[in-house]
């Protein structure tokens, strides 16, 4: 194997082999669980149905951190702020078109493990039986999981061309062999 091929197949291998492991790190999360904050929630309009693809801004001013995130069909929204324990109680602005919440971030610094979340809804309050929204983490992983396969597949299906294609490579055909 000349050298440009093989760096090509550990490329490929790595893709596949630490591919999904990295694409699922950065679907789960940008930070340690204590260093970060995630906020989330409903928007909902007036008559108490979902606001789809409503702009959300959660900022944290003093901390000069700050996100912009967009709801999905069922009003859900979903922001991660990198935070310490130090941050604790600093003001944070979550807004979306006129209206405007402010928190402060509230957590248990000792916690090292549980996911730090508050929730910020806006518009009316829910309509009995209408969705919440949210997503969990076993739709990450089944994004995650699907990504990576396809990911493989595409890999395998150019590594076994390139070898099919080379073993054809510098040999006569069956007819001319003796």
């Amino acid at each position: 194997m000349n050298r440009r091929f093989t760096w090509r197949l550990l490329l490929i291998l790595g893709a596949m082999l630490g591919g999904g492991a990295w694409v699922g790190s950065l679907a789960q999360a940008m930070h340690e669980v204590d260093h970060r904050l995630t906020v989330y929630g409903v928007v909902r309009d007036a008559q108490g149905k979902p606001v789809a693809d409503a702009r959300v801004i959660v900022s944290a001013t003093r901390m000069g951190e700050g996100n912009t995130a967009f709801t999905d069909r069922q009003g859900y929204y979903e922001s991660t702020l990198h935070i310490h324990n130090a941050d604790l109680g600093e003001p944070i602005d979550v807004s979306t078109g006129d209206e405007t919440t402010r928190i402060a971030a509230q957590f248990n610094p000792q916690d090292t493990t549980t996911e730090r979340r508050m929730e910020v809804n806006f518009g009316t309050a829910a309509v009995s039986g209408a969705p919440t929204g949210g997503r969990d983490s076993n739709q990450v992983w089944w994004v995650t999981g699907v990504t990576a396969g396809i990911l493989a597949g595409v890999s395998f299906g150019y590594v076994a061309r390139r070898w099919a294609g080379r073993s054809k490579k510098g040999r006569l055909p069956k007819k001319r062999r003796q």
